[in-house]
């Protein structure tokens, strides 16, 4: 269970918001069932990544089962196309931040499963906003961090050093650690944020 720590509070933060924000979806008017399914979901993974730090692997494939389910119903046998190339896409995504091991597998499950259910372009317009909050929620969960200080000091003297000597590798940084939020806030949030104002190319033209 998550201790109430300086570190903690950006996590708490943002995964409570994230369960709100999901869980309004599920009372919005008029939402379609696609809306109130992946609602629930990240309803449910957005509590247990935030208290303890892991996506079942249960609720990513009650997603796909929900997935193929759905998509079978809407679009008959192309449906299966649908959730293969939502899935894959999905996939793509995410798998090379894992293999460089800035999120666990979960999540790269996760954003799979949800791109099984909402299809290739759909999942890809998600993305956009999800690498978005992924981003801030990353500098959030720094400026918390216990080593920050330390960070800023070691990033200060690998600049000079660098300044002096001209050896790239002394900007190697001095304080290394796995940075671990919870990254099903973040595809909780970009979600939400599709529902709400739809492509963030269109959002950005409307301004």
């Amino acid at each position: 269970m998550v201790k109430i720590q300086m570190a903690n509070i950006p996590r708490l933060l943002v995964g409570i918001s994230a369960m709100i924000i999901s869980l309004s979806l599920l009372f919005q008017h008029q939402a379609s069932p696609v809306i109130h399914i992946a609602a629930t979901y990240l309803v449910l993974v957005c509590f247990v990544d935030t208290f303890y730090s892991k996506i079942p692997n249960l609720c990513n494939l009650s997603l796909l089962a929900g997935a193929i389910i759905w998509n079978l119903w809407l679009s008959g046998g192309y449906g299966i196309v649908t959730v293969s190339l939502g899935l894959l896409v999905g996939f793509s995504l995410l798998v090379i931040p894992y293999l460089m091991g800035g999120m666990g597998g979960g999540d790269v499950k996760a954003l799979a499963a949800l791109g099984a259910l909402l299809g290739p372009v759909t999942i890809l317009h998600v993305f956009v906003y999800i690498a978005l909050f992924g981003g801030l929620f990353s500098i959030l969960h720094y400026l918390f961090s216990r080593n920050f200080t330390a960070k800023v000091a070691g990033a200060g003297r690998a600049l000079m050093a660098f300044a002096g000597t001209r050896d790239v590798a002394v900007l190697r940084p001095e304080v290394t650690e796995k940075l671990r939020f919870p990254y099903a806030s973040a595809i909780a949030f970009g979600f939400f944020s599709y529902v709400q104002w739809g492509s963030i190319f269109s959002l950005l033209k409307s301004i």
